[in-house]
């Protein structure tokens, strides 16, 4: 399994974008991997947003 050391484009994205704004979208990754969706992409991204909401305090 690999780590990553950096922070992902996403991470640096999602500093600029609305918190409702992340929080639709981690939303919508949520019901992607409900139906089944495995992508790891998407998965390192749900992360990266949660990471960022946490950082402001909106878990």
């Amino acid at each position: 399994m690999r780590f990553r050391t950096s922070p992902s484009p996403a991470a640096e994205q999602a500093k600029t974008r609305t918190t409702e704004d992340l929080k639709n979208e981690y939303r919508l990754i949520n019901r992607e991997r409900a139906g089944g969706g495995t992508s790891i992409g998407a998965i390192a991204d749900q992360n990266d947003i949660a990471r960022e909401l946490e950082r402001r305090g909106e878990s």
